[in-house]
């Protein structure tokens, strides 16, 4: 039986945390744990946190902002572009990596969910097929510890105004804004299609047509998905990023203003010339992907909406269940194979695809 210790190259997006680390034995990496709880979800910005356990510390911290959020758990991202690296669990001394910064990932064996209760409504873990399912509301990162001192975030109350707009909140609440439901303004933008529904691969993203992709069944819901690209793995320091596809026009503050952008502890990165992302400082969310060729358009993460329906905020957005855009170049093909399977299968013909590559 292998228990053997594996050393393994990692890197966020930005090189910051570019380094060589330790991970515990195989026995404890052939099965991808992927955790829906709350805390994970407004922690990072996607809908599912993955990490794998290190046998040692890390060589170098340089570079990272810690934010302890509980007393027992310290998460650490790149100072520079917000991707999550290393997450630390004081009672047990146990540091884990980020799953998505991994150049080389141990092979996925089987996928196990953690803290689905927290979602509401399963969350992605209702979607991506697993041999073993935890419906607890308690952080994976925890699960070593007592289960009666562990008790993962509630599900935050909703208020009237609430049911009329959106919730966008990080976990320290330093973004905090509002999306509005699709108006007269949502399609005022124009923007090329998204690999989401028009695979690159396979013809050009020209929208000919400028039709409002991102709006779907009669404008009354924004297209949502799931991205597997390099850039957004290395961004986010995970292997899947869900991302909602909203005008700025329907994005408020929480006091109603205009002009998201920038506002309070929201920090840019510049992934490519042109192209930007925006995260929390404090805690390192991931907030928003946009870019100079779509303005109007902001890709906003999933895993900060407060939807009174749960994690998947289905009374908001539609999911595209044909794709997992830049699925090709997932690097953890058992996991994509359980996503793009079960998308499928959870809502065939949910979104058609529009057109086809060069109509």
């Amino acid at each position: 039986m292998q228990t053997m210790r594996a050393t393994c190259r990692i890197s966020c997006i930005c090189g910051n945390a570019a380094q060589e680390v330790a991970l515990g034995p195989s026995l404890n990496h052939s099965s991808l744990n992927l955790c829906h709880c709350t805390t994970c979800r407004s922690i990072t910005g996607v809908l599912c946190s993955s990490y794998y356990l290190l046998q040692s510390p890390p060589t170098h911290q340089e570079g990272l902002v810690a934010y302890q959020h509980s007393g027992c758990t310290t998460r650490y991202f790149c100072r520079a572009c917000g991707a999550h690296v290393f997450a630390y669990v004081k009672p047990t001394e146990q540091y884990f990596v980020a799953a998505g910064l991994l150049e080389r990932p141990p092979e996925t064996k089987s996928i196990r969910h953690w803290g689905t209760d927290d979602t509401g409504d399963g969350g992605l873990a209702a979607v991506c097929h697993a041999e073993v399912a935890y419906p607890t509301n308690s952080c994976w990162l925890d699960a070593s510890l007592d289960p009666s001192k562990q008790a993962g975030e509630s599900r935050p109350k909703r208020s009237a105004q609430d049911r009329r707009e959106l919730p966008v909140r990080c976990f320290c609440t330093g973004i905090d804004l509002r999306i509005t439901p699709p108006d007269a303004s949502s399609t005022e933008a124009s923007s090329p299609w998204p690999d989401l529904l028009v695979p690159y691969h396979s013809g050009s993203s020209a929208n000919a047509t400028d039709a409002k992709w991102w709006l779907r069944d009669g404008n009354t819901r924004y297209l949502a998905g799931c991205c597997a690209c390099r850039t957004c793995r290395l961004a986010s320091g995970f292997p899947i990023q869900s991302w909602a596809f909203v005008p700025i026009s329907n994005i408020r503050n929480a006091d109603g203003s205009p002009h998201p952008l920038g506002t309070g502890t929201m920090q840019r990165y510049e992934s490519s010339p042109g192209i930007y992302r925006e995260f929390c400082h404090r805690c390192g969310a991931t907030v928003f992907w946009h870019c100079d060729e779509r303005p109007r358009v902001l890709d906003v993460s999933v895993g900060l909406l407060q939807a009174g329906s749960g994690a998947m905020a289905e009374e908001w957005v539609a999911w595209a269940t044909g794709r997992v855009s830049f699925e090709e170049m997932a690097l953890d093909r058992t996991l994509m194979q359980h996503l793009t399977a079960g998308l499928q299968e959870w809502g065939p013909g949910q979104i058609v695809r529009e057109r086809q590559p060069g109509a």
